[in-house]
């Protein structure tokens, strides 16, 4: 099985995008003091990394499985997903309590021009990765879509926070200026917390073989449900996990003996995954008929 092209393509553009705007931010930060702004370029090399364990993911999850690992690898996919989600929250908190610092110590002023331009600049570039991601619907292009979409979330911030600074410079209430960077910092930390935190949920749920998505859950009950009533069964187990690109499926049913053969539980498995097809998943099945009403 291929690592999907769509996958691969949507990551690439996603790093090199990010590459350079995150060098821009880092230095542009650097050379200024601009605080908010080396908050913003460290946030994207952490993103930089993460995104090429995506690609190393893609490629690696779907190859052939070994003697070593006779599964092979589909747990690298929810494994990335939940290291970027932790990476994400690890530099919020570091980014949050060097705010807190620079609070304390009396602020600092910041360019507010230099910060206006790149919040807007920052705010729409990110937003438009994030909707053209958006049209890959896979777990690790999800994940990288997340990542811009905070990213979208941090400039607009930044952006507002700066007219903000702005108004109160044409006020003439300067001492509030200094705070405007680490209050920015601050408020971003707060916006984006949410996105890393569903990364780390959905990542963990999955490596705990979780159930899938609501979705995808539809839509094999849905199959199951009308193999189900074509073959006059009655209502079986039905248990469900996705792992990566995989899906595990588990349907048990309940028979009496001596009316069923094997032939006919293969033809059971067919027509269900027929009808699953769509998913976009390597759907592995485990169809059994029993007699034992205890086994379940």
């Amino acid at each position: 099985m291929a690592p999907p092209t769509a996958e691969i393509r949507a990551l690439r553009v996603s790093l090199a995008v990010n590459t350079v705007l995150s060098i821009a931010a880092l230095a542009l930060g650097l050379l200024l003091g601009i605080r908010v702004l080396v908050f913003d370029g460290a946030f994207g090399v952490i993103a930089m990394a993460t995104t090429w364990m995506a690609l190393a993911a893609s490629r690696k999850a779907v190859q052939d499985p070994t003697r070593r690992n006779p599964f092979g690898w589909p747990a690298l996919v929810p494994l990335v997903v939940t290291v970027q989600g932790v990476a994400a929250l690890a530099t919020l908190v570091i980014a949050a309590g060097d705010a807190v610092i620079v609070v304390l110590d009396g602020g600092q002023e910041v360019a507010v021009g230099v910060v206006a331009g790149y919040g807007v600049a920052i705010a729409v570039t990110s937003a438009v990765m994030a909707w053209w991601l958006g049209r890959t619907r896979t777990d690790l292009v999800r994940a990288e879509m997340l990542d811009w979409r905070s990213s979208a979330i941090r400039a607009a911030v930044v952006a507002v926070g700066a007219g903000i600074a702005g108004v109160l410079a044409l006020m003439s209430l300067d001492a509030a200026l200094p705070f405007i960077d680490p209050a920015l910092v601050l408020i971003s930390c707060v916006l984006v917390a949410p996105l890393p935190i569903s990364l780390v949920r959905s990542g963990v749920g999955e490596l705990l073989e979780g159930a899938p998505a609501p979705s995808t859950t539809a839509v094999v009950e849905n199959a199951v449900a009308e193999v189900t009533a074509e073959r006059g069964l009655t209502a079986p187990v039905v248990r469900a996990a996705k792992l990566g690109h995989r899906l595990y499926l588990e349907v048990i049913y309940h028979v009496e003996a001596g009316s069923w053969t094997i032939d006919q539980q293969d033809e059971i498995r067919q027509d269900i995954l027929a009808r699953l097809g769509d998913l976009g998943l390597e759907v592995w099945p485990s169809i059994e008929l029993t007699t034992d009403p205890s086994f379940d």
